[in-house]
């Protein structure tokens, strides 16, 4: 009992540790979730140590509930996935479940001084990489919608944007009486987004710009 009893209290303790760190950076899986996936798996895992106590038992039998706790928490993860405007959010969410449930499966299994070193490491690069992207160059998604005297200005579109390392995305060209309708989106740092909008004006007319 009194092991179960340390491995829950570990549980808590690791799994809102990696919470608290989500919980400040205004992640949607913040402090109840982290603890609780930890604790989900902590209490599956112990449990199952305690059943698989048998003769008849052997190692094959805890490493499949292991697994089996890392399959159903990746339903979790894909959950938090979200695709909007050919963007992806949600994988570091998604990741740090993951990352969650398998401390909870170390600490389930009895493994305390590699869950501490484990959480440790998991919010060290939590914080460490998140001030890294801070000063990295961010990325936006520009939509445009232009009007452009012929089909050609697609053309030189393409060849402006490959000039820059960009490339246009869904790209969508309506052929009217009165020349033609552009649509698509772009991916860029600001510097090149900027650039390449001023390349866009001199085409044809901006009809409409949407950042994303």
């Amino acid at each position: 009992m009194e092991q179960i009893l340390l491995k829950l209290g570990l549980a808590i303790g690791l799994g809102g540790a990696i919470g608290l760190e989500r919980e400040f950076s205004q992640k949607p899986a913040g402090l109840r979730t982290n603890v609780l996936i930890c604790l989900g798996s902590t209490m599956v895992v112990a449990l199952s140590r305690l059943v698989l106590t048998g003769p008849e038992a052997g190692t094959g039998d805890a490493v499949r509930v292991a697994a089996g706790v890392l399959m159903g928490v990746g339903f979790i993860g894909g959950g938090a996935i979200i695709q909007a405007r050919g963007h992806v959010h949600g994988l570091t969410t998604a990741a740090v479940i993951w990352v969650v449930a398998g401390l909870g499966i170390v600490i389930g299994a009895g493994y305390y001084a590699i869950a501490l070193l484990y959480t440790a490491v998991v919010v060290l690069m939590l914080v460490l990489f998140r001030r890294i992207e801070i000063v990295l160059p961010k990325k936006t998604q520009v939509q445009y919608l232009l009007r452009v005297p012929d089909a050609n200005a697609l053309d030189r579109l393409e060849k402006t944007a490959a000039d820059l390392g960009l490339r246009l995305e869904e790209v969508v060209l309506r052929i009217e009486r009165e020349g033609a309708l552009l649509s698509f989106h772009v991916v860029a740092t600001a510097r090149k987004s900027r650039v390449f909008r001023e390349k866009a004006a001199a085409a044809g007319e901006i009809a409409e710009m949407r950042l994303d």
